[in-house]
C-alpha cells in the first residue's frame, strides 16, 4: 500500500481519535443549509410566483445526504422533481436523483441522498455543484431551483 493510501486511511480515525467528545465529532462532519429555492435560479430563468426551501443535513461520517423541501405556488401540479449535478449555480445538470414527488402546487417532500462516491460524490456535494428542482407542465425543464451550498454545522 502506498504512503498517500495510509494517510487516506489512517488520518480520519486519527483525527477522531483526538476529538474530546461526540458532540465535536458530530459537530465536525456534519453540513447544513437552509436554500431557497426560485425560478430565478432555473437555466433559463423562469418568471413565477413559486418558492421554496430546502432544509439539507449531509453527515460525512455516514455519508448521507437528508433533505426537506417544502413548495408553494407553482402554476400548476409538479410533474417531477430531481436532485442534479454536477453543475454550478446558472448551469444545467445530469439528473442524479428522481423522487417520487407530490403532485400538487404546494407540499413538502423528504428523503435521503447517499454519496456513493462513484455517480454522487461528497466533494461535488460540498462544492455546492448539486441542486433540487421542481418542474410543472407549463415549466417543463424546472419551475423552481435551489442549489445545493452547505456549510459546516456551528
Amino acid at each position: 500500500m502506498q504512503l498517500s493510501k495510509l494517510t487516506a486511511v489512517f488520518l480520519p480515525v486519527i483525527f477522531l481519535l483526538s476529538c474530546t467528545d461526540s458532540a465535536e465529532i458530530e459537530k465536525e462532519n456534519t453540513y447544513v443549509g437552509t436554500i431557497t429555492m426560485t425560478g430565478a435560479q432555473e437555466t433559463p430563468p423562469v418568471t413565477t410566483a413559486a418558492t421554496g426551501t430546502i432544509e439539507a443535513t449531509y453527515i460525512k461520517l455516514s455519508k448521507t445526504l437528508s433533505y426537506k423541501v417544502t413548495f408553494s405556488g407553482l402554476s400548476g401540479n409538479a410533474t417531477a422533481a430531481h436532485i442534479h449535478g454536477p453543475g454550478e449555480v446558472g448551469i444545467k445538470a445530469d439528473v442524479l436523483q428522481t423522487f417520487t414527488f407530490p403532485a400538487k402546487t404546494s407540499g413538502t417532500y423528504s428523503g435521503t441522498l447517499f454519496m456513493d462516491g462513484v455517480k454522487i460524490k461528497e466533494e461535488e456535494l460540498l462544492g455546492g455543484r448539486y441542486y433540487i428542482n421542481i418542474h410543472t407542465a407549463a415549466n417543463g425543464n424546472g419551475e423552481i431551483r435551489g442549489q445545493l451550498i452547505l456549510t459546516k454545522k456551528q
